[in-house]
């Protein structure tokens, strides 16, 4: 009980320090003020004005003053409260201008979360990306293994799927061209080799790959460091979980060479049964520093082997086995995946930057599913190959600031099936190969002057499809143009708001096409699914002081011919989707962070919405009395919420370091209820839930930490965030169906040992 008053103290009452003003201001080596750059002490944040000057209200006392702006290198000194510090800033070297040219900028008004290292080594024990991401606004994930780390994870941003969603690794687009899916468990232990994340909700900045529809989510990995360091990590966990991976950081080497790598190994058995999951992985980045260029070689080789577990469970079953797979041990997959991106950085002058840069992927395996004939298992192939390359420059002048971008690449897949039991006969094999090409080129502008920022972003795209398969069918080409205009206006030195709006179109995938056949088995018209438009417009306000943040914004996105998920799954898993004529996102966002006291912290964030789909038309199996089906009839639906999109997301986050060599934080997580279907039938929905993380990190000796993480503290056995369902019309011309879920995993913990010098 005094623990629980103690707290709630606290709370009420922070502690008071004295504060102070740390200012400064920022120029390029000719002397020019930098505006728009982010300046970061002792975890508060700012931005330079129009003439490179900034304050930041802190404890009276010296600190580390880091400074960053796109296009140029990072730079960091020291520097007391109440005096005027000159930084300067060298051309931008260190970090990737296409990072830089594709990402949005401290003042850019664009609605956005950051992840620096810090925050992503202070989240990261092993979960996939998508987890990793949970802990900003209007994200929510599902496992199909049930537990994170282990096979394949899923995200939504404000409803949306991860196919409507832009991933870029260091500007290179890691989403297939075909269907626009990134899966993440192709990619283990990435999250260890990333330097920062931002994640752009709603339309955003232009970037590459497959248009930011409902966000993007832009990677860049870490670079090579001037100072040696080898980092290594052991950890295990509920369900069989093991993992295993050691970095090394070669130092600036003779000749302006230095190195990154990693090594890294994963397994777990899954939550669900027959769902294990292995993966390798290792990453290399390696430097060559000029005097004003570099030339840079990053990217990664990886394999994964998992038992398959993609089709949820209905809700009878889940009573009686809530780790229920449909599928056995021999349903299972092999996936390799090889990236490789070549770049070549130049300062062209004090205020202008180049990269051109070239990129290789390959992500090719197979996966088993059984047939009703235990004799027959077929086997799916898969083998893709993305050539491109890149060209962007940016450049400053005064209050002006541009960045251009030039983007081509050219994608093929083979598509193939095969028998591989015992069943000897060929039946329906069958091989395709698709290919796509894609070319976009974009142009921003800022202009930073006294209290005001200003922004455009224009990107002209283009991109054909040819299928080559056993039936004909036309090719297709398609051109979209993409607009996107802001404001900012300082209120004060801590605060300001912003308002956007921007037009962004794209591509039907393939499954859309084709109606989620694998082999087109008519000539389909590629013109009968439309592209989808999406009219976005954000507003918010934001303010950073001593001890506290907060950022909240409103957004209505308003959709024509959107390509909306069924809630149904093809025979190989994949979603089914076809337009609907109006749709729309509307809601609010908020963010914050609060340093209570000096050893307590709080930090959140929440999502109220509304979300409809204007009109929806269901088609229902009509069975006869004996069961057999009859024939499908239509039903017509009206302002109807869009499945799977939850009305409320909130994550609350308590940190608490009783020692500098102790930490200890709790989240609690809810995601409110969606439905399995678009009629809003509500016997069919995913039902609202809340879980309790814990988690605890302790210094154990030089270079040494222990870290502990327990999911789903309170053992919620009915944690069910996402599914489908399946309806019919019965002979009494009643609506009756079955709800399937993946369930996620009930309280499972980690433990990982970290070592570092």
């Amino acid at each position: 009980m005094k623990v629980v008053q103690v707290l709630a103290f606290l709370l009420v009452f922070p502690v008071v320090v004295s504060a102070a003003t740390l200012r400064g201001v920022v120029r390029t080596v000719d002397g020019h003020p930098v505006a728009n750059a982010a300046v970061e002490v002792n975890g508060q944040r700012a931005a330079t004005d129009a003439e490179g000057r900034f304050a930041i209200e802190i404890a009276a006392g010296t600190y580390s003053v880091v400074v960053t702006r796109g296009g140029f290198q990072p730079a960091a000194m020291s520097a007391a409260t109440d005096s005027d510090v000159v930084i300067t800033l060298r051309p931008g070297l260190a970090e990737s201008i296409v990072v830089s040219g594709i990402r949005a900028e401290e003042k850019t008004p664009v609605t956005k979360s950051d992840l620096d290292r810090s925050t992503i080594e202070r989240d990261y024990y092993g979960q996939d990306i998508p987890l990793l991401l949970r802990d900003t606004p209007s994200i929510d994930t599902y496992t199909e293994a049930g537990v994170g780390g282990s096979g394949y994870s899923y995200i939504t941003l404000r409803g949306i799927s991860p196919t409507r969603l832009n991933f870029t690794l260091d500007g290179v687009p890691l989403a297939d061209s075909e269907d626009m899916t990134t899966y993440f468990a192709d990619f283990p232990d990435l999250a260890r080799s990333l330097q920062s994340i931002q994640v752009q909700r709603g339309v955003g900045t232009s970037t590459v790959g497959s248009p930011s529809f409902g966000g993007s989510i832009n990677l860049e990995s870490i670079v090579p460091s001037s100072e040696q360091s080898i980092s290594a990590e052991i950890g295990v966990g509920s369900f069989g979980t093991k993992t295993a991976t050691v970095g090394y950081q070669s130092g600036a080497l003779p000749g302006g060479y230095a190195f990154y790598t990693r090594l890294s190994a994963d397994q777990s058995n899954g939550f669900r049964e027959s769902s294990g999951y292995r993966a390798r992985n290792l990453f290399v980045s390696a430097s060559k520093q000029n005097e004003d260029s570099q030339l840079r070689l990053t990217g990664f080789t990886a394999h994964e082997w998992t038992q398959q577990s993609f089709l949820a469970v209905d809700s009878d079953t889940l009573k009686e086995n809530l780790r229920a797979n449909p599928f056995g041990p021999n349903d299972r997959d092999s996936f390799g995946y090889d990236l490789g991106q070549l770049q070549y950085l130049r300062a062209l002058s004090p205020s202008t930057n180049m990269t051109a840069s070239a990129y290789y992927q390959r992500g090719y395996g197979w996966y088993d599913l059984s047939t009703t004939l235990p004799e027959l298992v077929y086997r799916y192939g898969l083998d893709g190959r993305l050539i491109g390359t890149l060209l962007t420059m940016s450049t400053m002048r005064g209050a002006w600031t541009a960045n251009y971008g030039l983007h081509v690449n050219e994608f093929r897949r083979d598509h193939t099936r095969d028998n591989v039991g015992t069943f000897h006969e060929t039946l329906d094999n069958y091989a395709n190969y698709g290919t796509k090409g894609e070319a976009n080129a974009f142009a921003k502008f800022s202009y930073d002057a006294a209290r005001w920022h200003l922004y455009s972003d224009t990107q002209l795209r283009t991109a054909d499809f040819h299928y080559h398969g056993d039936v004909s069918i036309d090719p297709i080409r398609w051109t979209f143009f993409n607009p996107k205009l802001g404001a900012r206006y300082d209120v004060t030195s801590t605060s300001g708001v912003y308002a956007s709006a921007g037009l962004s179109r794209r591509e039907p995938a393939r499954s859309d096409l084709f109606g989620g056949e694998d082999n087109a088995s008519v000539s389909y018209d590629l013109r009968a699914v439309r592209p989808e438009r999406l009219l976005d417009f954000e507003s918010g306000w934001d303010y950073r002081g001593t001890s506290s943040s907060i950022h909240a914004n409103v957004y209505a996105m308003e959709f024509r011919n959107e390509i909306a998920s069924t809630g149904e799954l093809s025979a190989i898993g994949a979603l089914l989707r076809r337009n609907v004529d109006r749709s729309y996102r509307r809601g609010i966002e908020v963010e914050y962070s609060w340093q209570a006291a000096s050893r307590l912290k709080l930090r959140g964030n929440a999502n109220a919405s509304r979300n409809r789909i204007h009109t929806w038309t269901q088609f229902y199996d009509v069975y006869d009395a004996n069961g057999v089906i009859t024939g499908s009839e239509p039903i017509t639906f009206h302002d109807v919420n869009p499945v799977l999109t939850p009305s409320l997301i909130v994550n609350q986050t308590i940190e608490f370091a009783p020692s500098s060599k102790t930490t200890f934080g709790m989240t609690v997580r809810h995601v409110g209820r969606s439905y399995l279907d678009n009629t809003n039938n509500g016997s069919f929905v995913a039902p609202a839930f809340t879980t309790f993380e814990a988690n605890g990190a302790f210094a154990i000796g030089r270079g040494t930490s222990l870290r502990v993480q327990i999911n789903n503290l309170l053992n919620n056995k009915r944690v069910f965030p996402s599914g489908y369902s399946y309806l019919f019309l019965t002979p009494q011309r009643t609506i009756e169906g079955i709800s399937y879920y993946y369930p996620q995993a009930t309280r499972n913990a980690s433990v990982m040992v970290d070592f570092r010098r």
